[in-house]
């Protein structure tokens, strides 16, 4: 058998764990099921990472940095916070859209955190809410600091609900017509703010 470079085993290892936590949330996906999806060695996941918790951290950072790359993309500095805001929401749904199995892997790490490890659940949000703080953090004209905080955890719980929503109902369209609702209310929301 060849060698597999550690990066590039990691890696696999990542992308596995994603899709067997989407399919069997994060209690089924054992590590020996995520070293067979690999079609890695158990030993080498238990190098790679020393426990399941480091590995689902590395999905989270994984997941984290493709969703940013994304985002940076259409998002920039100088632009509104209207206008951020608004791309940030779109740009991550439709991430989510194009992408269903590594938001299920988000969200089924987070809820697991949630039961299990708080403090990690906490770590993930706040990594989350630091990212996106600093996109809008960028506007042209900033919003002051408690404003800010409050708009970033308003987008992050819109994005929650929306990736809920569309794993329930499927509907792919209805969630589309939705993010534009929640795109106005933003722009509403944030146009009286700045009166």
């Amino acid at each position: 058998m060849a060698h597999v470079p550690t990066e590039v085993r990691r890696q696999q290892l990542i992308d596995a764990a994603i899709a067997v936590i989407a399919r069997d949330g994060v209690d089924g996906a054992t590590t020996r099921r995520i070293a067979d999806e690999a079609a890695a060695p158990l030993a080498t996941l238990h190098y790679c990472f020393q426990t399941k918790e480091n590995l689902l951290w590395a999905v989270f950072e994984h997941l984290a940095d493709v969703v940013r790359i994304n985002v940076e993309k259409v998002t920039g500095p100088g632009q509104t916070t209207v206008a951020i805001a608004t791309q940030l929401l779109t740009e991550a749904v439709r991430w989510g859209l194009d992408n269903p199995a590594a938001t299920r892997a988000q969200i089924e790490i987070l809820l697991w955190a949630e039961r299990n490890d708080n403090a990690f659940a906490v770590r993930v949000y706040d990594m989350f809410l630091k990212t996106w703080k600093g996109y809008l953090a960028g506007a042209r004209s900033a919003l002051p600091d408690d404003e800010l905080e409050t708009v970033t955890r308003m987008i992050v719980a819109m994005l929650d609900g929306l990736s809920l929503q569309l794993f329930t109902h499927g509907d792919e369209k209805r969630i589309l017509r939705e993010v534009e609702t929640a795109e106005a209310m933003l722009t509403a929301y944030l146009r009286k703010r700045r009166r």
